[in-house]
């Protein structure tokens, strides 16, 4: 289970920081793959319009993708899971915008 953010959101960055200028959720595509095997996804989603995605997997390590299929930006960070026998595990995936 997880949360993709994407920031920044405003050109510049304010002291104190400006709340409107926070992360903000992104819906976009999620792959997910076996940290002992990138090369074959095991999960294809999509995060909801409040940056939530929720898949099912068997106990094991993960990698976590997400972003647009074939645009440079936003950049995701590629993000490491573990899932246990039970329950889930929380991620959240961070995206740069490219706001500078």
């Amino acid at each position: 289970r997880g949360t993709v953010m994407a920031g920044p959101t405003c050109p510049v960055e304010r002291n104190p920081p400006d709340p409107g200028c926070a992360d903000k959720p992104l819906q976009t595509n999620i792959s997910v793959f076996r940290a002992s095997d990138p090369a074959r996804g095991v999960a294809f989603l999509t995060s909801d319009k409040s940056g939530e995605f929720l898949v099912s997997l068997p106990p094991g390590d993960y990698v976590v993708q997400a972003g647009p299929y074939g645009l440079p930006l936003p950049r995701c960070t590629d993000t490491a899971a573990t899932v246990g026998p039970t329950g889930y595990t929380n991620i959240v995936v961070n995206c740069d915008t490219g706001i500078r």
